[in-house]
């Protein structure tokens, strides 16, 4: 199974027993309603394919992996979104995705949305006590107090040129839907 498939559906069913349990969801931050669309397209029209790379020399960022998808399929959610959630979706999609040509990395947008998730399950006590929820806890109470943001920009920087051709030729050995 696609990880990028099961992230986004976690995510979804994450939100629904939010809704039941503290009648509060997800809905409130733009990475979940960006997010949201791409698990909609994939889950009801076409699989949306990832490649997960490390980032290649010509870029710089503060995170070392990207996840790209194909710039159409992430067009395709945003009109596959209601009428009534559209603009609010492209909005959200413009916002918190990197862009770069056809290309379109969405891993900072994924990133964030999980410090989002920790900071609202924290709030209401809901966090478990397992070993990976404890490393994270432990590594955002370290950011809190040196004084460090919990979120990432997550934007490549280097020469605009050589980041465009090598997302480019990352994006032309994905599958086309």
């Amino acid at each position: 199974m696609d990880t990028l498939f099961a992230t986004l559906n976690a995510l979804h069913s994450l939100n629904d027993r939010l809704k039941n349990a503290i009648d509060d969801d997800l809905h409130k931050f733009r990475e979940f309603v960006a997010l949201k669309a791409l698990r909609n397209l994939t889950h009801h029209s076409e699989e949306v394919h990832s490649n997960v790379r490390v980032v290649p020399a010509p870029g710089l960022s503060d995170l070392m992996f990207l996840c790209i998808v194909r710039r159409d399929q992430v067009e395709h959610a945003i009109a596959n979104t209601g009428e009534r959630w559209r603009d609010v979706t492209q909005l959200a999609c413009e916002t918190v995705f990197h862009w770069y040509g056809q290309a379109v990395n969405i891993n900072p947008c994924i990133f964030n949305v999980m410090v989002h998730v920790y900071e609202m399950l924290e709030n209401v006590e809901l966090m478990s006590d397992d070993e990976a929820s404890d490393v994270f806890r432990q590594i955002y109470l370290s950011e809190t107090e040196d004084g460090r943001s919990h979120f990432v920009d997550g934007k490549v920087s280097g020469r605009a040129g050589d980041i465009d051709r090598v997302l480019s030729a990352m994006v032309e050995n994905l599958p086309k839907p």
